[in-house]
């Protein structure tokens, strides 16, 4: 983290101001968040002149209002349009389609008159994320004229497709190509869109088979329990590629002729790429029992997505690979733990793990970790998800991941033990337990109702769909020892009945150092009550006092009570008896006296 502050020494100022140029670059390049980036900018307008290319560099807009005046101002300003080099559209609508596609229109609208003023010069990249494609077709000539360094473009398509004749399909020379099918897309045109027999199919196979033979990247996106079928792509060959993504499609789902050879046209794709580093699959994509008849020495891939199963039926893989994503979660009835870390452990170079879970029991978890660790003691990065049941507890969790002795980040995604504490005091213990995670990310989310626990705990007759999302970050200090956790959470709650969604969030900073440590140990009766409620030996020794001092008290106070009545007592008695006196002598005065006289 990058903090600048205002210093008195107007020496050290003009220092940071007088710096090259090139320096600023490098300096704004080192910082890991925007957020630090900018704050760098604003110190002086020398440091912004030269630190705004990389503050411009990726431009990521969200929502139409965003989108619209974020352009709006680029087209006016060519000083800050001319660092834009990735451009993200994202005018997402949860509202029907009627409006999407009014979305769509001002916001491609927006895109095409900031191309048209050919202040983007820069730009290498352009993704467009909506629920629909563009809704103006000219907005792709308006980039392909106004930005010649555009090499990567990217595109949804939904309930409307493009035009046969669509200015998409003019571009030539990509280095990478993504499409995202929505799920308007799987509802209207699951078979129609891909057809070869379709004009707008053949013009886009078209530009990226011919016309784009320095591909890439090639990313085919899109989740559906319906693939929609995309065997064009087997005809293509890509010397440069490198990356392959492709979502719930399919490619050979026909049975092969008798004349054909054994291997499928996917397998014969795949070895003609031997330059393959990334290949992401879906369950629908290929048969695992095909991919083993693949030349292992034609593929070197380093990051695989997909199937447990899939994985499984490329052995020659396990020597190479230092990336898995486990595409769909994996139930714990129908696959063991064992099975899973049985097929990691032939890993020997793995450090990154995407991986998920369906519980079955809130006790599927127990050796779920421990399982992992033993398997992949090289691990780096960590995704875990465990849903539908409650998983781990905090302290368990902190306590438990010490295991992985080379891990630096890590997502986890849990349902919430009930009971449990909240993010922030789980995120807290999580830090202090392990120091070499520099970022960190935990995640509640609902569970699945109705929920058995081993105790009795009543829910809510309506389930409330509640998720808690955090991004922490922590510092230590020279000694790798915890000093300050950064924190930014968000909470959003989507209440029954269709009475809306609310949330929430907020960022905090959390001094991690100990009560004990210089400059935070507290003095007077403040610094007293924080160590009497602290969670530590010396808590625990201040709780024994105070409590050993109470009883002290409470015994002295009940002698002191005492005695305060007996002395009382004694005295009520004293005047009792003083009283009573004067009754005795009358009663004696006045009464006759006997005399006895006795004789020998």
């Amino acid at each position: 983290m990058f903090w600048l502050t205002s210093s008195p020494h107007p020496l050290r100022q003009s220092l940071l101001t007088q710096a090259p140029g090139d320096l600023l670059i490098e300096i704004a390049l080192a910082l890991e968040s925007q957020v630090d980036v900018l704050s760098l900018c604003l110190t002086s307008s020398y440091i912004y002149f030269h630190a705004a290319s990389v503050l411009y560099e990726s431009v990521i807009l969200k929502g139409l209002e965003q989108c619209t005046s974020t352009l709006s101002m680029l087209s006016g300003r060519p000083d800050i349009a001319r660092h834009v080099r990735k451009l993200f559209i994202r005018p997402r609508s949860s509202c029907d389609c009627k409006q999407g596609v009014a979305f769509s229109s001002l916001a491609s609208a927006a895109v095409r008159d900031a191309a048209a003023t050919q202040y983007l010069d820069a730009l290498t990249k352009f993704i467009w994320d909506a629920d629909e494609k563009p809704y103006h077709e000219d907005m792709w000539f308006a980039l392909r004229i106004g930005c010649p360094q555009l090499r990567y473009i990217g595109t949804s398509v939904g309930r409307y497709l493009p035009a046969h004749n669509s200015h998409l399909f003019d571009f030539i020379n990509l280095t990478g190509f993504s499409l995202t099918l929505k799920p308007g897309f799987y509802d209207a045109h699951m078979d129609t869109f891909f057809d070869e027999d379709r004009a707008s199919s053949r013009q886009m196979w078209d530009m990226l088979i011919l016309r784009c033979p320095n591909l890439q990247e090639l990313i085919i996106e899109g989740v559906s329990s319906l693939p929609t079928d995309i065997h064009a792509l087997v005809h293509g060959r890509w010397m440069k590629l490198r990356k392959l993504v492709l979502g719930d499609v399919s490619i050979d789902c026909t049975p092969l002729p008798p004349d054909m050879p054994d291997k499928r046209p996917f397998i014969t794709f795949l070895e003609a790429h031997s330059g393959l580093e990334s290949l992401s699959l879906s369950k629908y994509t290929i048969l695992p029992q095909h991919l083993s008849s693949i030349d292992p020495d034609s593929l070197h891939i380093t990051s695989f997505t997909g199937t447990l199963q899939q994985l499984q039926a490329m052995p020659y893989l396990r020597n190479y690979l230092k990336s898995v994503t486990f595409r769909d979660p994996m139930l714990t009835r129908e696959v063991s733990t064992q099975a899973v870390s049985a097929l990691l452990q032939s890993l020997p170079h793995l450090m990154e793990l995407k991986i998920s879970f369906i519980l079955n029991s809130m006790y599927d978890s127990g050796n779920l970790l421990r399982s992992l660790m033993v398997a992949c003691p090289r691990l780096r990065h960590l995704d875990l998800t465990c849903g539908n049941k409650p998983s781990f507890q905090m302290d368990t969790f902190s306590k438990t991941v010490r295991g992985f002795p080379k891990l630096q980040s890590l997502h986890l995604t849990v349902v919430k033990y009930p009971g449990d504490e909240p993010l922030s005091a789980g995120a807290a213990r999580i830090a202090k337990a392990n120091p070499r995670l520099t970022k960190f990310e935990l995640t509640f989310i609902p569970p699945t109702y109705p929920l058995s626990l081993p105790f009795s705990l009543p829910h809510p007759p309506f389930p409330l769909s509640a998720r808690s999302t955090g991004s922490f970050e922590l510092t230590t200090d020279r000694h790798g020892l915890p000093l300050t956790l950064l924190g930014f959470e968000h909470s959003r709650l989507v209440w029954p009945w269709g009475l809306g969604v609310s949330s929430s969030s907020c960022r905090y900073v959390s001094d991690l150092r100990p009560l004990s440590a210089p400059g935070r140990r507290k003095t007077g009766w403040r610094g007293m009550l924080g160590l009497l409620v602290e969670c530590s030996f010396a808590g625990e020794e201040m709780r024994m006092i105070v409590f050993c001092g109470l009883l002290v008290s409470l015994a002295i106070w009940g002698f002191l009570v005492h005695r305060t009545k007996a002395g009382s007592l004694s005295e009520v008695m004293r005047v009792v008896e003083i009283q009573r006196l004067p009754a005795v002598q009358g009663m004696l005065s006045s009464a006759p006296v006997a005399r006895i006289q006795v004789t020998a």
